[in-house]
């Protein structure tokens, strides 16, 4: 019997042993990877402006004692925010009642770490001999009073998959803090700079939320479900205050025994070589954690989905990490300028080993949508403490030092990240390699225009600008030929983004 005209037409536009409800999540997965793809590329401009001016304005030192503010910032916000926001996206229950339970519980934490933090900013400015940091974290306590008041609105966004409202809070938050930043610095506040702009920013986010999202009920106090909460925000908020505590390591050691001038040279070096990773990886973050708790509300199997998100990444993450270390002279040059040229080597080792972090961040999202939450704090319970003693061996060396150690602690923790994920969703090691095999091939094919042009300049990595220039794009084009010809899935959306440009074109030669 013919099926009903709504029926025939969905089969014509996806594969048969597609379901509806897998179609409809395809689409929404790829709107909001656009539209967060989108979001991170406007930021990404913001921030590389912001970053370009204010290293111009201030001193490596003054960068580097910012830093070690934040840092110590960070460490604590791990904890405050007990995974609330991961709560809302998780929780299968109404959201309504979900969000106003996280902001009960997140406003509490956010008022006690708040006090803590004022007062112990004396202590920490006596610890590492720098007295404007008292300043600096009194000031930045004042942030964690506004946070409870957009978080649980930036959830539901994300859980909903209301990116587009998403976008314009986090980019007006970005050209906040940028605008706030660069005024202060020209003004000549100096390190207090940063810490300024990070209340105003946050202020920016409240207002930005509600804004997007008007829902002032999810104000009113609520506990119920709150034992879900603290259970997922247990587990959660020490698994991410270990992994963060081990991040900012670097920053912590070289500030106590370098002086600010190495962590800001550090610090910046890794702005620059995470460039890839705010471009790429991202504009994914946002969107995996409703994609997989979405796969595991619909019964779906998770492997398909994660091998496919490796494939993504990796095709992308790797020639671009590659590419930035081979040209990375110039893009300090254009970034930081002149004064932050002994970071290069730095950004050279930092980016090669970013390639090996290509499955980082699917662990939480993979492992919690499987119900293996408790593994995301067992395995960074076997592998970061290894890894912080290797590190902080490195730390009297310098910062070239601590970045090497990534090619020793990245893949010890990848390796035992995949062997906890594969327990819960089991594939085999020959399927991981298929997913990255034409990535591998891309990368091999992207490095080859930048290799000829250092070749030819007979300086080695010591390029110009105008060299560094013509080898970005010439990597670049060789990575979407390689892309195209190999047809790789990430491919088509390449040709889907290209085509109303070609089509664009063709229509005005006509005319």
């Amino acid at each position: 019997m013919a099926g009903a005209p709504g029926t025939r037409r969905l089969a014509l536009i996806r594969p048969p042993h597609l379901s509806y409800a897998k179609v409809v999540s395809m689409s929404l997965v790829k709107r909001a990877v656009l539209l967060v793809s989108g979001e991170r590329y406007l930021v990404l401009s913001i921030t590389l402006c912001q970053t370009a001016l204010v290293s111009r304005l201030l001193t490596p030192q003054e960068v580097g004692l910012s830093m070690l503010g934040v840092a110590l910032v960070q460490v604590i916000d791990g904890l405050r925010d007990f995974g609330t926001t991961n709560y809302i996206i998780h929780e299968p229950a109404t959201s309504r009642r979900s969000a106003r339970t996280a902001f009960t519980v997140l406003l509490a934490l956010s008022l006690v770490f708040a006090v803590a933090l004022f007062a112990s900013a004396g202590l920490w400015a006596r610890l590492y001999g720098q007295p404007l940091l008292e300043s600096y974290l009194r000031v930045l306590a004042a942030s964690f009073l506004l946070v409870p008041f957009s978080g649980p609105l930036m959830a539901l966004m994300r859980r909903d998959f209301q990116f587009a409202a998403l976008m314009w809070v986090n980019v007006g938050t970005c050209l906040t803090y940028a605008v706030v930043l660069t005024g202060l610095a020209l003004l000549g506040f100096g390190a207090m700079s940063f810490a300024w702009a990070t209340v105003a920013s946050a202020a920016a986010t409240v207002a930005l939320s509600l804004a997007g999202r008007p829902e002032p009920g999810v104000y009113r106090p609520c506990l119920q479900g709150w034992r879900t909460a603290l259970a997922i925000g247990g587990f959660s908020s020490v698994t991410t205050l270990l992994n963060r505590a081990y991040d900012l390591l670097p920053i912590f050691l070289l500030g106590r025994f370098g002086g600010p001038d190495l962590v800001g040279l550090f610090g910046r070096a890794q702005v620059v070589s995470q460039l890839p990773d705010k471009m790429i990886l991202g504009s994914l973050g946002a969107v995996i954690l409703p994609m997989f708790a979405a796969d595991r509300r619909d019964g779906r199997a998770l492997a398909p989905t994660y091998l496919a998100s490796i494939g993504n990444i990796s095709v992308v993450l790797w020639p671009v990490a590659l590419l930035l270390a081979l040209i990375a002279q110039p893009v300090v040059l254009v970034l930081l300028g002149a004064q932050w040229l002994a970071s290069v080597p730095i950004v050279q080792v930092l980016a090669l080993a970013s390639m090996l972090t290509f499955p980082a961040m699917l662990t939480y999202p993979v492992l919690l949508a499987s119900g293996g939450l408790r593994d995301t704090l067992t395995a960074s319970l076997i592998g970061l403490p290894p890894s912080a003693a290797i590190i902080a061996a490195s730390a009297s060396h310098g910062p070239l030092a601590v970045a090497a150690t990534q090619f020793v602690t990245v893949p010890l923790q990848v390796g035992i990240a995949l062997h906890f994920i594969r327990r819960r969703v089991p594939f085999s090691l020959a399927d991981l390699a298929g997913a990255l095999r034409i990535s591998a091939l891309v990368t091999v094919a992207t490095a080859l225009p930048p290799l000829a042009v250092i070749a030819i300049s007979g300086r080695g990595f010591a390029l110009t600008i105008p060299e560094g220039v013509v080898a970005g794009f010439g990597g670049a084009g060789a990575w979407l030929v390689a892309m195209l010809v190999l047809d790789h899935p990430v491919a088509g959306h390449v040709r889907e983004t290209i085509r109303p440009v070609v089509v664009g074109l063709r229509a005005r030669v006509v005319r």
